[in-house]
């Protein structure tokens, strides 16, 4: 430990009990733009670590394969102490990952914390990642602030001059600004629009009740109604990063250095003569200083009239000497007076040092030391903890898709308890858990102290009493004495050789015990012990405070009734898989690698919790009251895509299936999961976050060899429409027609007559602004499908049914009104506006699809997936989707429900290789039972059959179409350096990808090239850019859609072209047959690969003599 840290520790203690002065803040940014060298010059300053080793040690990563791969992969948390004034301040500072794998990790982040550092690198400027974090901060409602960063590399790097450094500085925040406001307007102009809805509602109502209104009257109103559509009257002032506003500060972390406009606006304002408001404003800016008349005025238009702005002037010339002055003149004389005319004293080992590097640092971060300039910004524009507003409580406590009206009357009294941040002993307790992290047990300060100081080169012996000591010390001497005769009872008497043997044993076992002893000291420091990563919204949390764990799918609802004196027993728990009752271990404040503990965590803390990680899995919500709602779930930005299956040793499958639950528990984004076949799939987001899983299970949580299959990457089946030229891209008419089709139905329907009955149907391709909508609101579909409800047979139809198979037919409609009553109106109206979206693409795509959006009988697959059943049976109209359930008195009715589930079984496993069908509409045209020839009643039928008679007609009619692959694909964002641009197309080129857009960033030579990449074919593409680039170009791959393969997997010579081409048998390679015979083998289906087509018995030529 640094000296110093104990001052630290006490300073954060007093600071936990006034939320008023506690920031919860994480520093977010793309990857490589100086997160974690900006966040040690943080922890530098609170004497964590020294100053010499900000930007080399990278505090906040404490993994290895951090330290391997120099990036950051998890967040991390640090209390710093603060004082501006009188004023002291606790910032709890939480330094996330900008890497697309770990984006799971920034949600866990930003979910407790209030505000947030954006940190953009200047010479790359706005990055994918980049957009994804200022999305997420906007999304979550906390506030930001600006870091412009690397500023060096303009300086030393590109070369420019100052006042294109300047330019460059203005261009990228620009760049930043813009995507603030595209997101400010996409917000507002929401907001606004059921503004005029509602105004114009309440307008309508008043016309009604006052009957007769003149002209006159009505003008003004309109006009006041149609004021309100723009967002000119919407204040976004503080929605943009301004420097003259203080929320943008410019930095060279590496270098230590850093600054905000009023840094220089208050030393020039003496220096100057003039107002410090006045410059503070013009610093930034087109304004310059002019000298006409021998007065020294401020002007505006400086880019007009050719002269060098304020910043360029009185900031940029000035730090480009000092860069000058060190890196290329390099004389310690100019050096000296340069420091003295800055006011910095440089030490003399400084001055002496050959190191240039080093003697900037020291000198710039004397002169503009960077972490008082970034935390006096965190302190001014960032909100406290108690500063949670009604509106930001109600999204924490409800999702968008329910009324938080709808919520018991106890559980909407706690929105009081977030905007209150109450630490008071009677305040309600409620506390999110983001995240579990594993941490050694040696990393605890308590439990360093507990006697095993040794293993830390520490006095072991201070543990010891004082008589002790002097009894060991005696006993040492005696055994010495005896063993060298020098003792008075044993002069002129030595010891036999039994008993000297006897005496080397005991020492022996000594020895052995002691080393067994460090042994099991060192082995218990090192086990892994589950830290919940947390913050506390109100009241008080204590060790050994028992409270309830209240997982994500707990809804107050369904336990308000069940409440005796507002308390829930184990006994009434037993059955509830979503409310625990679990008792706080310890509490502990988070010091980056280390946690300290504490007796008490008070509102608006960010804490680390143990003793809990049996009651908690990924997230929860830890509250004194059941009647608590769990939170809303993190907005996550990355989709899990990567599958594997692991394997161990028969003997090491119990450590397995412990190791993958830890693994499960302690990953927010990994998904884990036990296949049909037996095998524990892990789910990743991406190629470096499965290794970092892979590494964790095999060396952390599990401790056994593991082996790990091929990457097992998920496709999608789909249809055409039949293509209209072959693959010489020749037309298919005339002449060139496909020589083996056979006389069949155009349409490809498919019909089955039956013992269960008779069924046509057909299958046709969705169009694709269809698919689209139904990919994107997955959720949507999945709660317009319960809304829905299942239709159900009338009463004199369901007595019949009860009668041939036993099912039970009466309508049970009350569970589904009661669903629809606790549904928002946002959802509702978002569901009124996708079923018009859906009705104008199904316009847009023919008249084929006239009035499809009304005959939608279901989706598929799980009720929320992108394939349509739709209805066009005459004999049966049953309400479509969008309508409520209702009894229907027709045969048909009773087996509705039985026929959906063939068709989300179809859905879910199509023909090709068993993967989930993508935008295919199945359309059933008939749909009639077997009839008695003089009974009107249906035979028998069980459930199975209809399902049975669903599923297969569906595939069948699945089949007659055109089929493809649909493969997974990766956007791709690589930023490169223009020498290597051919090598990196080289390389996509050969991975079946496709280059999107490119364009060189204006002020360097760096390209921004973005592609669509096969997920099947990213194994390893990392690497082999890197190595063909010479580590010039760095890929970020992120999951963005699905795309078709156009290739038929089952594709022969067909038409006159292709036959004269290829002849009858091709030996072309097949891609989409290839991936789908890989895909088969691994799931044990059989496949149509010959292992020899053509043989030929051998013959052995003889040798003429």
């Amino acid at each position: 430990m640094v000296a110093g840290q104990q001052d630290h520790r006490s300073n954060a203690y007093a600071l936990m009990e006034n939320p008023h002065n506690i920031r919860n803040l994480c520093i977010m940014a793309h990857v490589d733009h100086g997160k974690t060298s900006l966040a040690d010059n943080l922890v530098a300053s609170n004497g964590l670590i020294s100053q010499r080793l900000v930007g080399r040690i990278r505090y906040m990563d404490s993994r290895k394969d951090e330290a391997e791969r120099g990036i950051t992969m998890k967040s991390s948390c640090v209390s710093l102490a603060y004082s501006k004034g009188d004023e002291k301040y606790l910032i709890n500072l939480i330094d996330s990952p900008g890497h697309v794998d770990f984006s799971s990790e920034v949600s866990t982040a930003v979910r407790l914390c209030d505000g947030t550092i954006i940190v953009v690198d200047v010479i790359e400027g706005v990055c994918a990642q980049t957009k994804v974090v200022l999305q997420q901060a906007w999304v979550e409602n906390i506030q930001p602030v600006l870091v412009l960063n690397k500023i060096d590399r303009l300086i030393l790097e590109t070369k420019l001059s100052p006042i294109d450094c300047y330019y460059h500085i203005a261009q990228v925040l620009e760049q930043v600004n813009a995507y603030m406001g595209e997101l400010f307007n996409t917000t507002v102009l929401g907001k606004t629009a059921e503004e005029v809805e509602r105004r114009q509602q309440a307008e309508r109502e008043r016309k009604h009740s006052e009957r007769k209104i003149s002209e006159s009257e009505t003008a003004p109103e309109a006009k006041q109604i149609f004021s309100d559509w723009g967002i000119d009257q919407v204040d976004d002032s503080d929605f943009y990063f301004t420097p003259e506003q203080g929320n943008v500060v410019f930095a060279s972390a590496y270098d230590g250095w850093g600054f905000s406009i009023a840094h220089f606006a208050e030393q020039f304002a003496n220096k100057l003569g003039m107002n410090r408001t006045v410059l503070n404003k013009t610093l930034w800016g087109d304004y310059y200083i002019s000298s006409k008349g021998g007065e020294k005025k401020i002007m505006r238009g400086a880019r007009d009239k050719r002269k060098n702005p304020l910043f360029v002037s009185l900031i940029l010339e000035n730090l480009y000497k000092v860069y000058d002055t060190v890196m290329s003149k390099k004389d310690n004389i100019e050096i000296e007076k340069l420091a003295g005319c800055l006011g910095v004293k440089l030490p003399v080992h400084v001055i002496k040092s050959t190191d240039l590097r080093a003697k900037l640092n020291v000198l710039c971060n004397k002169w503009l030391p960077l972490a008082p300039a970034i935390l006096e910004m965190v302190v001014e524009h960032l909100p406290s903890a108690a500063s949670i507003s009604k509106e930001r409580a109600m999204k924490l406590m409800c999702s968008a898709t329910q009324r938080f009206d709808s919520l018991p009357e106890k559980s909407q009294e706690l929105q009081n308890a977030f905007v209150k941040c109450s630490s008071d002993e009677n305040a309600p307790l409620i506390v999110y858990v983001s995240k579990i992290f594993c941490v050694p047990r040696k990393h605890f300060q308590d439990e360093k102290s507990e006697g095993n100081k040794g293993l830390y080169g520490q006095n072991v012996m201070s543990s010891i009493s004082e008589e002790e000591m002097a009894k060991r010390r005696e006993e040492a001497r005696r055994m010495k004495e005896a063993a060298t005769g020098n003792s008075d009872d044993s002069r002129g008497k030595e010891l036999s050789s039994e008993e000297m043997a006897e005496y080397l044993r005991q020492q022996q076992e000594k020895l052995a015990d002691k080393e067994r002893e460090r042994e099991e000291k060192q082995k218990f420091l090192e086990e892994e012990v589950f830290v919940a990563f947390a913050r506390v919204y109100s009241g008080v949390l204590k060790p050994g405070q028992k409270v309830y764990v209240l997982g994500p799918k707990h809804d107050p609802r369904k336990i308000i009734n069940m409440l005796d004196n507002g308390e829930l027993t184990e006994e009434q728990l037993k059955d509830n898989i979503h409310v625990h009752i679990g008792q706080v271990k310890g509490i502990y404040l988070l010091l980056g690698r280390e946690l300290e503990p504490l007796e008490c965590a008070t509102a608006g803390t960010v804490i680390g919790i143990t003793g809990l990680e049996d009651q908690i899995i990924k997230s929860a919500t830890i509250s004194s009251t059941p009647v608590m709602p769990a939170f809303t779930e993190l907005t996550q930005n990355s989709t899990p895509i990567l599958r594997v299956a692991v394997l161990a040793n028969v003997k090491d499958l119990p450590k397995l299936r412990a190791g993958l639950k830890l693994l499960n528990q302690a990953d927010p984004c990994v998904q884990v999961s036990l296949q049909r076949s037996g095998e524990y799939v892990i789910v990743t987001a991406g190629e470096v976050h499965l290794q970092r899983c892979i590494d964790d299970l095999q060396e952390r949580y599990a401790g056994v060899p593991i082996k790990v299959s091929d990457p097992i990457v998920p496709f999608r089946e789909t249809i055409i429409e039949k293509p209209k030229v072959d693959r010489l891209n020749e037309a298919i008419e005339g002449e060139n027609v496909n020589t083996k089709v056979e006389d069949e139905d155009p349409l490809g329907r498919v019909e089955i007559n039956s013992s269960t009955g008779r069924l046509l149907c057909r299958a046709v391709p969705l169009p694709e602004s269809v698919t689209k909508l139904l990919d994107q609101y997955k959720d949507l579909l999945y709660l317009i499908t319960n809304k829905a409800g299942s239709v159900v047979a009338g009463e004199n139809i369901s007595e019949t049914v009860v009668e041939s198979n036993g099912m039970e037919g009466k309508p049970d409609l009350e569970s589904t009104r009661k669903a629809q009553e606790n549904l928002s109106s946002v959802t509702l109206k978002a569901m009124s506006e996708l079923r018009s979206q859906l009705d104008k693409a199904f316009k847009e795509a023919g008249s084929e699809w006239e009035n499809a959006v009304n005959e939608i009988w279901n989706f598929g697959p799980d009720g929320c997936g992108p394939n349509i059943l739709l209805n066009r049976i005459r004999a049966y109209k049953r309400p479509s989707i969008w309508d409520k359930a209702t009894a229907i008195d027709s045969p048909l009715a009773a087996y509705d429900t039985n026929f959906i589930t063939g068709f989300q079984l179809a859905t879910a496993a199509g023909p090709l290789c068993e993967e989930p069908m993508m935008g295919v509409c199945f359309i059933i045209e008939d749909w009639s039972l077997p009839q008695k020839e003089s009974d009107t009643k249906q035979y028998g039928i069980s459930a199975g059959q209809i399902i049975s008679l669903s599923k297969d007609t569906l595939r069948k009619a699945f089949e007659k179409q055109c089929q493809r692959l649909m493969c997974a694909m990766y956007s791709c964002v690589i930023s490169v350096t223009s020498e290597v641009v051919g090598k990196m197309y080289n390389v996509i080129g050969k991975r079946q990808g496709r280059i999107v857009s490119g364009d060189i960033t204006e002020g360097s030579t760096s390209w921004n090239v973005t592609a669509y990449l096969p997920v099947i074919e990213s194994m390893n593409f990392a690497n082999e850019l890197r190595k063909s680039t010479s580590g010039e170009a760095i890929p970020q791959l992120v999951f963005s859609h699905w795309e078709v393969l156009d290739v038929d997997p089952a594709w022969e010579p067909q038409t006159t072209e292709e036959l004269a081409h290829w002849g009858e048998k091709s030996d072309s390679e097949n891609i989409a047959k290839n991936y789908i015979n890989s895909v088969r083998k691994r799931k044990g289906l059989a496949t149509d690969e010959k292992i020899i087509e053509y043989a030929e018995k051998q013959r052995t030529l003889s040798k003429n003599k």
